[in-house]
């Protein structure tokens, strides 16, 4: 448990009981193209008593809950195949650049654009820092300096000319909460759009840091939106549609080639009041939509960053590492991309983080306030604002309280060891005898200390009998047998019986016995070094100033291909061997 890594769990599992909790409300809508433009049919007004609501009571005009009536527009829209504009109003608008990339802006805009993981852009980005390409990967700041941003003036004068020069997207004074240690992250060298010598991935990342610094110091790119209410002869809801296009690229130019190019003329043909307007000729087109709202999507990593960001939890350089550590630990799980807790995560969140919580939500101690707030109080301590020793004495006093209450909280209801213990314990003696030591009462409503007396009970009258295996043995040992591709009655086999049912708990119970056997086999089955341990070991051999071939030596090998992995393999025997004689010159 951590003061960020906690809370951070603590929002994958709060959106993982949305979904669990999400009833979804059925829906229909219909749906048409012209000119390339989506057009959608506004069943009711907002103050429609019929006026469609999801789950949460949140109106879309656009949905409806009577099926005659979508049914209805969409007979009429496949009659007419055609829609008359009645309103049409245009507006002209700017978009300002955004400022250089700080390190969760990166991993968001990374894991967005090319779906990275933080802790894969993280490693490019280390790549990048140090070829000396662009600055340091760790920041909270907006910040450039000077000679940056005249050269990255420079450069844009000298390719698309001195009127896509802007003012500068970027602040001279860190925001509150900003530690402004370093700089954003820029190009070291503004003037080269790509360096040589980079791989596929260092070549993606870096065009995206250098598009956001060079276009940061750009003129706004103008735009022009488009807004429609049309109608059919034969129906009397409107259709809604709208679209946009770009007038004038500004900063926009410095994307050209990571980003594909909108639309840069208005639909055709051409959007006029009164004039009729055909649906395009396409497949599914009008469109009748009859569905259901979904519920909330899981986090990415990148989405996560942003949360931790916004809720004031978690550093430049603790964001990936602690996505990482989530994982690390079997917290979380990522699947297609998307984060999940484990029974694991979601038992440490309902079970362990209540008890170090108290009445006053500020001194909940993995909540994200608390960390939020010392996060605060040690930003203020190195300015001055605060003194150290305050802010120490502080927490020590309500930490201290937090865990006396702790220790009080856990003895009032026994712990889900303590009755996994109990239930393989009471499977072993009579219904009578079970009555005997609990009479009426439910074991999971007893107190710590009453529970305790009862196991103890339990194992005076079922000493010398076998116990049966805990749920996370057998679970160890079935996966222990999968990954050797074992059947059940081979593995339980090595101990003498037919099925994990049959296997006895306890340090000296067939399950330990087992597992032992298993996790032998395991080590003594030849695979492949994990990527993990490569790069370990390469970085220890560049500290060592050593090639690979003499270091593949140290364990009789001549390259890293030929390396085994596992705990008893050679590429342990090689990082040991590294380890110990640092230099082998």
């Amino acid at each position: 448990m951590g003061r960020v890594q906690t809370p951070t769990l603590g929002f994958v599992v709060g959106r993982e009981k949305e979904i669990e909790n999400f009833v979804s409300t059925p829906y229909w809508a219909v749906q048409a193209i012209a000119s390339g433009i989506d057009f959608r049919v506004r069943f009711h007004e907002r103050d429609d008593p019929l006026v469609w609501k999801d789950e949460k009571g949140k109106i879309d005009v656009h949905r409806t809950n009577d099926s005659n009536l979508a049914n209805k527009a969409y007979e009429y829209l496949n009659l007419e195949s055609q829609i008359i504009p009645e309103t049409v109003s245009l507006n002209n608008y700017k978009r300002r650049p955004k400022p250089p990339f700080t390190t969760d802006t990166l991993l968001q805009a990374s894991g967005s654009k090319y779906s990275w993981r933080p802790s894969n852009t993280m490693r490019i980005a280390q790549g990048l820092y140090e070829a000396g390409h662009i600055t340091y990967m760790r920041t909270d700041s907006t910040r450039t300096s000077n000679s940056s941003r005249q050269r990255a003036k420079e450069f844009i004068t000298s390719k698309w000319g001195s009127d896509f020069v802007g003012k500068g997207a970027f602040s001279s004074k860190p925001k509150s909460g900003v530690q402004d240690a370093h700089e954003a992250i820029r190009p070291t060298n503004p003037l080269s759009e790509l360096p040589n010598g980079l791989d596929d991935s260092q070549k993606r990342l870096y065009q995206l840091i250098w598009a956001r610094f060079i276009a940061s110091q750009m003129s706004d790119s103008e735009w022009t939106s488009m807004k429609i209410q049309a109608k059919i002869e034969t129906f009397d809801k409107f259709l809604d549609g709208d679209t946009k296009w770009r007038i004038s690229p500004g900063w926009e130019s410095a994307f050209e080639k990571i980003d594909k190019t909108p639309a840069l003329v208005p639909p055709q043909p051409e959007i006029i009041e009164g004039k009729k307007v055909p649906l395009d000729k396409k497949e599914d087109n009008p469109k009748l939509i009859e569905d259901k709202t979904k519920p909330p999507a899981r986090y990415t990593q990148h989405g996560l960053v942003a949360l931790m960001k916004s809720e004031g939890i978690g550093r430049p350089s603790t964001y990936a590492a602690t996505i990482k550590k989530l994982l690390d630990r079997k917290y979380c799980s990522d699947n297609k991309g998307r984060l999940k807790p484990t029974e694991q995560g979601v038992l440490l969140c309902d079970e362990v983080v209540p008890f170090y919580n108290s009445d006053n939500q500020k001194m909940n101690l993995f909540s994200s306030s608390f960390t939020a707030e010392m996060e605060s109080d040690l930003d203020q301590i190195e300015t001055g604002q605060q003194k150290g020793s305050l802010v120490w004495d502080g927490f020590v006093t309500s930490f201290k309280q937090l865990h006396d209450y702790a220790i009080l909280k856990k003895k009032e209801k026994p712990t889900k060891r303590q009755l996994d213990y109990y239930e393989r314990l009471a499977a072993l003696v009579s219904d009578i005898d079970l009555g005997k030591i609990i009479g009426d009462e439910e074991p999971s409503k007893m107190n710590g200390e009453r529970i305790g007396e009862v196991i103890d009970k339990l194992r005076k009258a079922t000493e010398g009998v076998a116990i049966p295996a805990s749920v996370k043995q057998i679970s160890y040992a079935q996966s222990l047998a999968e990954s050797l591709e074992m059947d059940e009655s081979t593995a339980c086999n090595l101990v003498g019986l037919s099925s994990f049912s049959e296997l006895t708990g306890g340090k000296s119970g067939t399950a330990s016995d087992l597992i032992g056997k298993l996790r032998d086999k395991t080590d003594s089955t030849p695979k492949q070094p994990s990527p993990k341990q490569l790069n370990f070991i390469k970085n220890l051999v560049k500290k060592a100033d050593i090639d690979e071939e003499a270091a593949c030596k140290l364990v009789g090998l001549t390259s890293y291909k030929e390396l085994s992995g596992g705990r008893q393999g050679t590429a342990s025997k090689l990082i040991e061997s590294l380890r110990k004689n640092p230099s082998k010159k």
